[in-house]
């Protein structure tokens, strides 16, 4: 350590105060870079020696604080127009295309009820969609079936039956067609805009909880032993001193 901070001019409390013809933001970053070069300064890697010198790298660092605070409060002050404007802008909006627990917008409100009216519609056009590409599925065996028999049976020096195994296999091929084309069909409403269509979608519901918790261990470990420090950091700072599997350490920091 070079020198004592408090025998510094630099380092006496208000020396850094600037003019006031400076903006507070200004104000604000001429105190805190003063304070950043005072350390830079003094804090040399040298450990400190004497109470003197502890004594004034406290004051020091009590500065440091009161100038981070000082920088807080002014960008709560500056930014105070700005989020009351923004949450105006939003409580208006909110009303209208709103989607959290308080408030839900009358567009989405008006779009839920929508879908609400179209899905049972959209499921028995499925349904009937699905039984079509049954029958044609079924269809399309039958003349395969047919068709492979005709085939079989034809005799080579009958023209007619030749014609006729060649009809089946050609209407066999535009069955199979038809049943892959009912197969692709999806339900949907088109209109203006993009069509609507039901989704196909997962969710997990939890039967096994042992099972569940095995899975858990094996599959997501990481993600397992992350949120148990989690929940073991809690239960320390909240005053917890003894927990099974881990181990209590007690340090003293500033």
């Amino acid at each position: 350590m070079n020198a004592i901070v408090a025998n510094n001019p630099r380092a006496v409390i208000g020396a850094n105060h600037p003019p006031a013809e400076l903006t507070a933001f200004e104000a604000v970053k001429i105190n805190i870079t003063d304070l950043y070069d005072e350390a830079r300064l003094w804090l040399d890697g040298t450990p400190v020696e004497t109470q003197e010198q502890a004594d004034a790298l406290n004051t020091l660092k009590a500065r440091i604080k009161d100038a981070i605070k000082a920088a807080e409060t002014q960008r709560v002050i500056e930014g105070a127009p700005h989020k009351q404007a923004i949450d105006e802008i939003q409580a208006r909006y909110n009303e209208l295309i709103g989607n959290n627990k308080s408030v839900t917008g009358i567009a989405l409100k008006a779009e839920e009820a929508c879908n609400k009216a179209l899905k049972p519609f959209l499921l028995e056009l499925e349904r009937q969609q699905q039984e079509a590409a049954r029958i044609a599925r079924e269809e399309a065996a039958r003349k395969q079936e047919e068709a492979m028999a005709a085939m079989r049976e034809r005799d080579a020096a009958n023209l007619q039956q030749r014609e006729d195994a060649e009809r089946l296999v050609q209407e066999a091929k535009e069955a199979e067609a038809a049943a892959n084309q009912a197969e692709k069909a999806k339900a949907h409403a088109k209109g203006d805009g993009r069509a609507t269509g039901l989704r196909t979608v997962y969710r997990a519901v939890l039967v096994d909880r042992q099972l569940a918790a095995k899975w858990v261990w094996l599959d997501r470990n990481e993600e397992l032993m992350t949120w148990i420090q989690d929940q073991a950091d809690k239960a320390v700072r909240g005053g917890v001193r003894s927990i099974a599997g881990f181990e209590i350490i007690e340090e003293k920091v500033l």
